[in-house]
């Protein structure tokens, strides 16, 4: 069972406050210069008769010393107490060595608190010590399971980049494999849950071991859904590495993409609406579509007009002889044909799912989903340790939808429900934020005290305190007003609001004086609207066909582009769904259910410009 503390808890106070009066306050009856030479007389256990665990039993031996030995008593009493699971007990003894003089006593202190606060979900407290030690302050024979534990944490916390960094620092560690058993499957996993930036970032002066897992993943990426090109790469990559484990001891999930089979259709059938009022967002998805055909030319489409009964379509696309299915793109027409039992090609539908409706096999849906877009803002949330949250969206129907989902994925998390709050317009807006941070009331204590003195006296407005981020969900105009709005609202003197906002308050059409407005503001937005080096060669060949197409016409664009390219991958992903397809639209996972997930990336207005940022 794992003891859950609350770092605020007057017991557990108490109880630290009691234990240091044994660790630093006590006059010992045993001195003893030899940490490792214990007293005797209080071995309760030496008769074999005695139920007390082993690490209360070293607890109260400690006691028999003082200064540096007392101290490696302890750590030993800490050690045995993880083993028997007493987490209390090592939490307190470990939070109280904390305070210890000596170095080497704080070097080997460190692995204990990162195991206790781990069992005890001392979130706070964790992400402080990870974020504040240097792999050198560990003790020199406690690094590598240092390295394990925190790797295990980052990728509980899907902070895949953070765990693996620090497995690869693992791998050179001689016995990191013999150690930690699952360690390279760990490591896959992981690695394959990265974005390409992220992948990147990771090969910068990286060791041996480093460099051949790194070069493995980035094959296994470009190569997905192409068999033949991927055994070619996989076999280059073992002669170039001779030191990796031989293929029949690499992770299962290697093993499988090796020889998993993709979908390698020889017709596709494309269905879109190609007439009435959706024609334009049909002809933006097909030009996608054939923008990724052109790169393998390995199938032939054909675009069918999805505006017919399903009867209608059945008997086209036999005659057709289709092998796969794209499409259709409107929410009826998909809820409707995933449901025909006659219905047998696999498909990639353009929209989400019905729930209420059991997925079928080979049934795959791929939306540009908003709510995707909302959860994944909870859990960065989650991930930066965020406590009170506030979510401020437009009062429309796409806004509130999102709104719900970052509550519903919030309360998910283990957090209580978060502060919603609506707006209408400009008025709704600036007297929501008025409310929100209280400056209205700091404005009037302010007059009360100038009523009350004859000499005028200056002060400064002031804001509340205790919300630590807001999610925005509101278009570009709306999101132009809320940030300067926050920002002359919140005390200069106050810690600095993170704003965190949705694709929606995003326009490439922004010049230099609106994006200095929107300095600080951080946001989720599709790979391919972002000002990046996303696959230039496609992107000026996209900006001489269409030089000002709609923003809403770009991501359908770019919708198409992935779904033509993500056939190759479905079946790996069933199989393997830590697999990560790096799409225009995001990184792609699918779920159990068949739903392609989107990550988005994350940019930042920053000096007048916008970047791309690494979250968390």
């Amino acid at each position: 069972m794992v003891l859950r503390i609350l770092i605020s808890s007057k017991l557990k106070t108490l109880f630290f406050i009691g234990l240091s009066s044994l660790i630093f306050g006590c006059t010992p009856n045993v001195i003893s210069s030899d940490p490792g030479q214990p007293s005797v007389e209080t071995n309760d256990r030496q008769d074999g008769q005695s139920d007390t665990p082993l690490a209360r039993v070293q607890y109260k031996l400690a006691a028999k010393y003082q200064g540096e030995p007392q101290h490696y008593h302890l750590l030993k009493a800490a050690r045995l107490a993880i083993a028997e699971q007493d987490y209390l007990l090592a939490l307190a003894i470990s939070e109280n060595l904390k305070l210890s003089p000596y170095p080497k006593i704080q070097a080997q202190n460190k692995l204990i608190l990162l195991q206790a606060y781990i069992a005890t979900e001392q979130q706070q407290n964790l992400q402080l010590l990870l974020k504040n030690t240097e792999l050198e302050q560990v003790d020199v024979d406690d690094r590598a399971a240092f390295l394990w534990f925190s790797s295990q944490y980052f990728s509980q916390e899907q902070r895949h980049l953070a765990a693996s960094r620090n497995l690869l620092l693992l791998a050179d560690y001689a016995n990191s494999q013999a150690d930690f058993p699952q360690y390279m499957a760990l490591l896959w996993q992981n690695l394959t849950a990265l974005t390409d930036s992220q992948l990147l970032t990771l090969q910068t002066k990286p060791n041996r071991a480093s460099s051949s897992w790194l070069a493995l993943a980035d094959l296994s990426r470009r190569h997905i859904g192409q068999p033949a090109q991927l055994q070619a790469a996989y076999a280059d990559w073992q002669r170039r590495n001779p030191w990796m484990a031989k293929t029949e001891a690499m992770p299962e999930a290697v093993q499988q993409l090796l020889l998993l089979q993709p979908f390698q259709p020889r017709k596709i059938a494309v269905l879109l609406p190609l007439k009435g009022q959706f024609r334009q967002h049909a002809l933006a998805i097909q030009y996608g579509i054939l923008a990724a055909a052109s790169q393998t030319n390995t199938s032939q489409i054909v675009f069918i007009d999805s505006e017919q009964s399903p009867e209608q379509l059945l008997l086209q696309l036999t005659s057709e002889q289709t092998d796969f299915v794209i499409g259709p793109l409107l929410k009826n027409q998909v809820d409707a044909i995933s449901q025909l039992e006659q219905w047998t090609w696999p498909t990639l539908f353009l929209n989400s799912q019905d729930l209420a409706i059991p997925s079928r096999p080979n049934q795959f849906f791929f939306a540009l989903s908003m709510e995707d877009e909302a959860q994944q803002t909870a859990l960065l949330f989650q991930q930066k340790d965020y406590q009170q949250p506030v979510v401020i969206s437009a009062a429309n129907n796409i806004s509130l939808r999102m709104q719900q989902q970052f509550a519903q994925s919030w309360q998910q998390l283990g957090h209580p429900a978060p502060q919603l709050y609506q707006f209408n317009d400009k008025s709704d807006l600036e007297a929501l934020i008025n409310q929100l941070l209280e400056t209205g009331q700091s404005n009037a204590r302010v007059k009360q005290i100038d009523n009350l003195v004859s000499d005028k006296m200056h002060s400064d407005t002031h804001s509340r305190l205790d919300i630590d981020a807001i999610y925005l969900i509101a278009d570009p105009v709306q999101t132009q007003l809320f940030k300067p709005f926050v920002d002359v609202s919140v005390n200069e003197t106050a810690p600095k609001l993170p704003i965190y906002a949705s694709s929606r308050s995003h326009s490439t059409s922004l010049d230099r004086t609106e994006q200095r407005d929107l300095n600080g503001l951080t946001f989720t937005e599709m790979p391919w609207m972002l000002p990046l080096k996303t696959n230039p060669a496609l992107r000026d060949e996209y900006q001489q066909l269409f030089q000002s197409q709609d923003e809403s016409l770009q991501r359908l664009f770019a919708m198409g582009f992935d779904a033509y390219r993500l056939i190759g991958s479905l079946r790996q992903q069933q199989q393997l769904t830590s697999i990560v397809f790096p799409g225009l639209t995001g990184q792609l996972r699918l779920h159990a259910n068949g739903s392609i997930v989107r990550q988005l990336s994350w940019a930042r207005y920053h000096n007048n410009r916008l970047i791309a940022v690494q979250e968390p």
